[in-house]
């Protein structure tokens, strides 16, 4: 989805990211489809999870709630997110996703199962060809 790290704030175990929406992610009326936008905000945990813990866990979600505040244009999106609680076990996480114009468009709250991180279970295209 095009994530770019803004900042990375480790001893917090926080983050801020921004992803740039394409048309393939707009809905029938001309916004961001909400789908995408917890996809951002699940992609922006899942990854503070496994920087945050060390690159030890392949986080997996297992629950995420979602609440929408407002219609999101195909502008640049900012996400934060902070990790709650970590466990041995179970990652708590949030997430706030941001208009181009600084408003606040929708929030998230995830748990992750904490997997120990084996390298990558799928082959990587190789982005040069």
């Amino acid at each position: 989805m095009g994530m770019e790290i803004i900042d990375y704030w480790p001893d917090e175990r926080r983050v801020r990211v921004s992803f740039k929406p394409n048309a393939d992610m707009c809905n029938f009326g001309g916004t961001v489809q909400g789908g995408f936008m917890a996809a951002m905000m699940d992609d922006t945990m899942g990854m503070l999870t496994f920087f945050a813990l060390g690159g030890k866990f392949a986080p997996a979600s297992i629950d995420l709630q979602t609440h929408f505040f407002t219609a999101v244009p195909l502008e640049r999106i900012e996400v934060e997110a902070n990790i709650i609680r970590a466990g041995k076990a179970v990652a708590f996480a949030e997430a706030r996703l941001f208009r181009s114009d600084g408003e606040l468009a929708a929030r998230a709250a995830g748990s992750m199962k904490l997997r120990p991180f084996t390298g990558l279970q799928f082959p990587v295209k190789d982005m040069t060809e």
